[in-house]
C-alpha cells in the first residue's frame, strides 16, 4: 500500500498508519480525521467492527469541528418519531 500525497500533510505516520486521538479520531493536524485500516492507536483491533465504531466517533468529532456552536442530537430509528417519519417507517 502506498500512501501518496498524505505523506506531505504533516501527519504523524508510523509504518503506513496515522496516529489518532481515540476520543474523536482526529490526527495531529487539526481538522483531519482518520478511521479504519489507516489509523492507529494503542489497542487497535483491525476488524470491520472497529471501523464502524471509529466512524461514529469520528463523525461526532467532525460535527463538533464543523459546527462548534451547535448541539449534536443523536436520533435512533427505534425511538425517534422524526427519524421514523423520514425513513417512512409506520408503527
Amino acid at each position: 500500500m502506498q500512501l501518496g500525497p498524505i505523506l506531505d500533510w504533516g501527519l504523524n505516520i508510523d509504518k503506513k498508519t496515522v496516529q489518532v486521538n481515540t476520543e474523536n479520531f482526529e490526527t495531529n493536524v487539526r481538522g483531519i480525521f482518520a478511521i479504519g485500516d489507516i489509523c492507529s492507536y494503542p489497542g487497535k483491533l483491525k476488524l470491520i467492527l472497529s471501523g464502524f465504531h471509529e466512524g461514529a466517533l469520528a463523525a461526532r468529532g467532525c460535527f463538533k469541528y464543523a459546527k462548534p456552536d451547535e448541539k449534536l442530537r443523536f436520533e435512533f430509528t427505534t425511538t425517534s418519531k422524526a427519524a421514523q417519519e423520514r425513513l417512512g417507517i409506520k408503527k
